[in-house]
């Protein structure tokens, strides 16, 4: 009888492990959101099922470790991926798909991308773009290290939205008025071109 109520419980947890993983996934919340509702499932099947304490520890655990493992396939996917790829490309267009992988990562060189478009937009002296070039690799930075802090999953809509804060209350010292007003007349008309997109994409569907 024992051995019956093990499986059960064991059964049990693998179920609530899975399917908090695919409930916040399909909600898109970010890591705290997630984190926040596998708390609050865990506290009513502790309720509904009379947990002991003990047993909620072990089923966090089991969480935690069904989570790893999923990261640890999706990178050896990628991997393996990779290694495809490069049987595939010729030894010169794999040399210049990981110099523009490298690229990518950088946020100097992403930095230095934008920060001639500002100039342009916003009409920008040079110390002006010296100051906003060092903002953007500021928030590019932050934003590559919540991407890699949460691996497989979406950065945290909250600690996204900080750095982005952070980042045009900087610009916002930097730029004057007219400036800075331009600034949030670009970024709206940029927002409104991919709202328009994404609605023509649904349309075909």
């Amino acid at each position: 009888m024992k051995i019956i109520q093990k499986i059960a419980i064991l059964s049990l947890a693998l179920f609530f492990a899975f399917s908090v993983s695919a409930f916040a996934q399909k909600e898109g919340e970010g890591r705290h959101g997630r984190h926040h509702n596998h708390e609050q499932r865990l506290e009513k099947m502790k309720e509904e099922l009379g947990l002991s304490d003990a047993q909620v520890e072990q089923i966090k655990a089991l969480h935690e470790k069904k989570k790893e493992e999923a990261k640890a396939r999706s990178k050896t996917n990628r991997s393996e991926f990779k290694a495809e790829m490069d049987k595939i490309l010729t030894p010169e267009q794999r040399k210049k798909a990981d110099a523009l992988r490298a690229e990518r990562k950088d946020p100097n060189k992403r930095a230095e991308k934008h920060i001639e478009k500002l100039k342009s937009d916003l009409s920008l002296t040079d110390a002006q773009a010296t100051k906003v070039k060092a903002a953007l690799v500021t928030k590019m930075t932050k934003m590559q290290t919540l991407k890699e802090a949460a691996g497989d999953e979406k950065v945290d809509k909250e600690e996204r939205k900080a750095v982005k804060t952070a980042f045009e209350a900087e610009l916002k010292s930097i730029l004057s008025s007219e400036q800075f007003t331009k600034y949030e007349q670009i970024k709206a008309e940029k927002k409104g071109k991919h709202g328009k997109g994404g609605k023509h994409r649904k349309g075909k569907k």
